[in-house]
């Protein structure tokens, strides 16, 4: 009996700890290196969560492509010649915002913009080709950007 509970006792200590969060930083030194000899060794542990599947990547280049190529066959109606256009509607706060941000990067920058008035009707047409019902969103030769931008994003795709 005396024997069975000297190694009972001894035991313990060895016993792994589980609780992740509280490991010392011999644990965690020692975890870390069991765990990167393990992915060295059977990198197809991890291969699915960093390799996405191919079908997914092929579906979104094909969307993107059609939505380029939707904005490019729209571009002289929605840009007219300038970096970006602004479709607004009536009685819109953020539509006021965005206007009166995009008239402020205007001034700064040297940037050119048109503005779409939702309440005009070609330009109400133009959205609905874009797929557009929400306002504002923003239109440039390679992107839309849906809802209210702050005017430090505009900044950057503008002048990038």
């Amino acid at each position: 009996m005396r024997l069975a509970l000297v190694f009972c006792v001894t035991a313990l200590p060895v016993v792994a700890q589980t609780d992740f969060g509280a490991l010392t930083d011999a644990e965690r030194l020692a975890f870390g290196t069991e765990l990167r000899a393990l992915l060295r060794a059977e990198p197809e542990l991890v291969a699915a969560a960093v390799t996405p599947p191919n079908y997914a990547a092929e579906a979104y280049q094909e969307k993107a492509k059609a939505d380029l190529d939707l904005i490019a066959s729209l571009t002289r109606q929605v840009l007219a010649g300038t970096q970006i256009a602004l479709f607004t509607g009536e009685d819109c706060t953020d539509c006021a915002n965005a206007l009166e941000e995009i008239k402020a990067i205007s001034n700064t920058y040297d940037v050119t913009f048109k503005h779409h008035v939702m309440s005009d009707p070609a330009s109400a047409a133009l959205a609905e080709q874009l797929g557009m019902t929400d306002v504002p969103f923003y239109v440039m030769p390679d992107r839309i950007l849906r809802g209210h931008m702050p005017d430090i994003v505009l900044r950057r795709y503008l002048t990038q």
